[in-house]
């Protein structure tokens, strides 16, 4: 599997080397343009063990049965997509699909999977690439185009945002691959002819440094002396090399680059809809744009990190108050993060409430019983248990609080609105979780369990 570069990404157009940039600027023709879609990423494939799914890139395991994703809101477009895959697998089959082969797709569940909204009646599962193996995803694509699979599946609903429900609900799905971006190519260069000879003129321009040029100051390293430089003399002159080279890397990073990807924004991505949602003049966007060379496939993204990167944040903000993870035990930590942070401290260990807390229990030893041991030794059980059922307790009513405020508050859309207050319901059933594994507790040991149990190796 392609593996560093699933995980890493693509990279953006703007965070390319000064020279790679130019000449991906200059050759356009080489590369295919798709929309880059805004949904949730899956990897499904057939091992020697059978069929799965996965979101291994992200450090979870290969999946066999839908069951085992586990209900939850995060979950459900994985065991949606699970389940449609296994219902269209003999298609998948007869289009190439064996043993050894892996496909990363995108899948679009919902009106409004992360910020960019899409059609509100289907979902689509979009083949992205091959990741492992040799199956061709056009195949694919050919052999599933037109199909409308509705897939039932039992998921949490939650009325209110304190309580969650489960009901049945039917979702009609689609396959197909990213779509193609068109523009008129001819005008798109002429529109960047003069800013990239500005950017190659200035490159070329003597840097006033060792009579080095722009472009050689902006690579040269601090921990060597570099060839241009006599050894006797580097030591006085790095300094000025170091001021210099910012003051060139800057206006590089924040004049030229930026003036020639605003031009890319306007003729690629501003102005267009996703070929999957409402059109632009119904308020259809796309986040940007993929291009991929037509014969090494290396894939770069333009996207207009000043619409999608504000969006998104605005559209996450709440839901990131409530739930974030905390990086450390120092700082200001989310709802959630605080109350793991809190418990955890009592216990003496406040590092378990961080995602710091699988290193640090590896650090304590590798068998789970010891560790626990070790961790609940000199607790005081009574006291430990009577604060957390009382810290519990004025949590709840907090979260009550802000839910009431929160439902007063206006969102830019429903769906929006929708999956926040998902995780307002998702919150308080962590609280209750921890409330009841609290309650039953009768040792030490137990209340670390109740914390800390996901941790454990």
């Amino acid at each position: 599997m392609i593996i560093n570069e699933l995980s890493k990404g693509i990279s953006h157009i703007e965070d390319l080397p000064v020279v790679e940039f130019i000449k991906v600027l200059n050759n356009l023709h080489e590369y295919t343009f798709t929309e880059k879609l805004d949904g949730a990423e899956i990897l499904f494939g057939i091992d020697e063990i059978g069929f799965y799914t996965s979101r291994e890139t992200k450090g979870g395991v290969r999946i066999y049965n839908e069951k085992d994703y586990g209900i939850s809101f995060p979950s459900t477009y994985m065991r949606s997509s699970h389940r449609l895959l296994e219902q269209a697998l003999p298609l998948l089959r007869d289009a190439g699909l064996s043993v050894g082969d892996q496909v990363e797709a995108e899948v679009l569940y919902g009106e409004m999977p992360n910020v960019v909204p899409y059609s509100a009646d289907t979902s689509y599962l979009i083949f992205l690439r091959t990741t492992e193996g040799t199956v061709n995803i056009d195949h694919l694509k050919q052999k599933l185009d037109e199909q409308l699979i509705p897939i039932s599946l039992v998921v949490p609903h939650t009325p209110d945002g304190r309580f969650i429900e489960l009901r049945e609900e039917t979702n009609n799905w689609k396959f197909s691959r990213a779509p193609r971006v068109f523009f008129d190519t001819d005008k798109l260069n002429k529109a960047l002819t003069v800013d990239i000879r500005r950017l190659n003129s200035y490159l070329k321009e003597d840097s006033g440094v060792g009579g080095t040029s722009n472009l050689e100051l902006s690579k040269t390293p601090l921990n060597k002396c570099p060839e241009w430089c006599e050894p006797q003399n580097w030591k006085a002159i790095k300094d000025i090399v170091k001021e210099r080279r910012e003051e060139v890397n800057w206006l590089i990073e924040n004049k030229y680059i930026p003036n020639i990807k605003k031009i890319l924004l306007n003729h690629l991505v501003r102005n267009q809809h996703s070929a999957f949602g409402p059109s632009y003049q119904n308020g259809g966007w796309i986040e940007g744009v993929v291009l991929k060379h037509k014969v090494t496939e290396k894939m770069i993204k333009v996207v207009d990190k000043n619409v999608f990167g504000v969006i998104r944040e605005n559209a996450w903000k709440e839901r990131n108050i409530l739930t974030e993870s905390a990086k450390s035990v120092d700082g200001n930590h989310s709802f959630l993060a605080e109350v793991y942070v809190t418990m955890a401290a009592s216990l003496g260990h406040p590092e378990l409430g961080t995602i710091q807390a699988k290193n640090y229990l590896k650090k304590i030893g590798t068998k789970t019983d010891r560790i626990i041991s070790f961790i609940s030794e000199g607790v005081d059980f009574k006291e430990v248990k009577n604060y957390w059922i009382w810290l519990l307790e004025q949590r709840e009513n907090q979260l009550q609080i802000r839910l009431k405020e929160y439902e007063e508050e206006k969102e830019p859309s429903n769906a929006i609105k929708e999956r926040t207050i998902q995780t307002f319901a998702s919150t308080f059933e962590k609280l209750f979780i921890l409330q009841q594994d609290t309650l039953q507790a009768s040792t030490s040991e137990d209340l670390v369990v109740a914390l800390a149990s996901k941790h454990f190796v």
